[in-house]
């Protein structure tokens, strides 16, 4: 398949995606959206565009050929991921631009905490952008632009690096939080086998990752004032895992307006929501497992057709695609 079909395959996707929000009149509405000469992509493996199966595909066959240097271990990059929402985004936004570069940080496992300062470990700082979940690792040359080059390194400080020399980035998207969030269900509250946490609990840790959130975004806009800052939320990939029924939807529903919330005290900026697309029982009030059939199409959470609570909870290539029209209504109706 040539580069062309490729591009035109995503930009019809996203397209797609609009349309179903009902975004009719989006040739001439973008005119009015700021896009200046770079797109900055920040967040964890939703930015990355990470697909569980082919990352385990190409560590599998050693496509990472690892040779010690200087600076540590270094591998050579992956291929094929390049179908996340930032790259069907970028090809829409370049229709209008087609000179637009488009720079993705997104680095697999980052959390607020390590976005703003860097990896916990320091000893890993030549092999991981982050390693907050207590994961392996991450490989930062694996990352589609590293960053980690120096003990400080951030995804935070890099995105501050890259704003001071290039004044006119817009938009900038963010996906962030939902590592924090988790980590915290799996170690606090021991989900999936059960769940221990009060409302109470789940609430603080929310707000926690809010507040978060807020610090990054009031950083970037001091840094880019004139730049459109894009937030995009969570979906719920587990229906009907919780109980009671709705408790899923729900607890998701609650990061989102948290999310939200923050966002709406920094200008130039909006929150883009993909829950009401992913889980529609949030809103049709059917029982979360209606959203089983969505979920299978738009996640890998099904493998061999049936879900399954270890699957891998990232988007399809349609549901990367799904997102990125999410994205493109916040950016165009802000």
């Amino acid at each position: 398949m040539s580069v062309l079909c490729c591009v035109r395959a995503r930009v019809s996707l996203w397209l797609a995606a609009i349309a179903t929000l009902g975004v009719l009149v989006f040739a001439p509405t973008v005119g009015a959206a700021k896009i200046g000469s770079s797109y900055l992509a920040l967040g964890d493996s939703l930015a990355y565009g990470f697909h569980q199966a082919l990352f385990e595909e190409q560590t599998a066959k050693k496509e990472g050929i690892c040779i010690p240097t200087e600076r540590g271990v270094l591998c050579d990059n992956p291929t094929g991921f390049n179908d996340g929402y930032v790259d069907d985004f970028g090809a829409a936004l370049k229709l209008f631009h087609p000179g637009l570069q488009v720079i993705n940080d997104g680095c697999p496992g980052e959390t607020t905490e390590t976005l703003i300062n860097g990896p916990e470990e320091p000893q890993f700082i030549n092999r991981a952008c982050a390693d907050g979940s207590g994961e392996k690792p991450f490989p930062f040359v694996w990352l589609h632009h590293p960053y980690t080059e120096s003990l400080n390194g951030s995804q935070l400080s890099d995105a501050l690096a890259i704003l001071k020399a290039n004044p006119n980035v817009s938009p900038i998207t963010l996906d962030i939080g939902s590592n924090d969030l988790t980590d915290f269900l799996e170690h606090e509250c021991h989900f999936p086998s059960t769940f221990t946490c009060t409302e109470k609990r789940v609430d603080e840790e929310i707000e926690r990752i809010a507040g978060n959130v807020y610090d990054i975004l009031r950083e970037l806009h001091s840094a880019a004032p004139g730049a459109q800052v894009v937030v995009l939320g969570l979906y719920n990939p587990y229906p009907s895992v919780l109980k009671p029924e709705g408790t899923g939807d729900k607890l998701v529903a609650g990061f989102n307006a948290a999310q939200a919330s923050a966002v709406a005290k920094v200008p130039r900026a909006s929150f883009a929501n993909p829950e009401p697309l992913f889980n529609p029982s949030l809103i049709t009030g059917r029982p979360e497992a209606s959203d089983l059939r969505r979920i299978c199409a738009f996640t890998a959470m099904c493998p061999g057709g049936r879900f399954n609570v270890g699957g891998d909870f990232h988007p399809s290539k349609l549901g990367y695609g799904v997102l990125a029209g999410v994205l493109g209504f916040a950016f165009i109706t802000h």
